[in-house]
């Protein structure tokens, strides 16, 4: 009789124990942060250490370009260049994100053979993983146009001419906030670099 009645109790109390510890699992899950992932860094555009990685970036990004330049450069000839400047723009860094990239222009008033130059370039550019594409115009045959560009993005171009050639080349997009990157890249016109607030001011 005793065994009996012991019997519901111990299942009563192993219930109640069960239930217990399913509640206090969810207090805690419920209590549980959520932790940033240390991959992609702050969600924050403005966060200071952020911005001056992507700028960190961005300009190992101009001098990989520029060296990529050189080797171009090299592989059509011995002719001379000279850079026409160097600039930014806004730029599309894939998944909807927005970013900044650089864009550098070399011309050579030197003469090359166009379509000999043009397929040593190509096999080059295609070398290093770009994707060509020759555009030729029958008026106009002193011109050859070579576009490319790496997994749609990282945009070149190079321009035989008979009056001159030039190469036009964008480094990759970094993702980030525009203004952002160049207030850090530029304080003297757009303010104190990643402050919260402050204007652009042009000297």
């Amino acid at each position: 009789m005793n065994r009996m009645s012991y019997e519901p109790k111990a299942r009563i109390k192993a219930s109640s124990i069960l239930a217990a510890l399913v509640g206090a699992a969810m207090v805690m899950s419920a209590c549980t942060p959520t932790t940033e992932n240390p991959m992609t860094g702050s969600s924050n555009p403005s966060d200071p250490a952020t911005v001056k990685a992507q700028v960190e970036e961005l300009k190992q990004a101009l001098k990989d370009l520029h060296a990529f330049k050189t080797e171009t450069q090299k592989a059509i000839g011995p002719q001379k260049w000279v850079d026409k400047g160097t600039r930014n723009s806004a730029c599309n860094a894939g998944d909807g994100r927005e970013g900044v990239n650089y864009s550098v222009m070399s011309q050579t008033p030197d003469p090359v053979d166009l379509e000999a130059s043009v397929i040593v370039v190509k096999t080059f550019w295609e070398s290093k993983g770009f994707t060509t594409r020759v555009e030729t115009n029958p008026l106009d045959p002193g011109l050859i146009r070579l576009y490319a560009n790496q997994n749609g993005g990282n945009l070149i171009s190079f321009t035989a001419n008979v009056k001159g050639s030039g190469l036009e080349m964008d480094t990759v997009c970094i993702a980030g906030d525009q203004h952002e990157i160049y207030k850090e890249l530029y304080p003297e016109i757009y303010g104190t670099p990643s402050s919260p607030g402050s204007s652009p001011s042009a000297n």
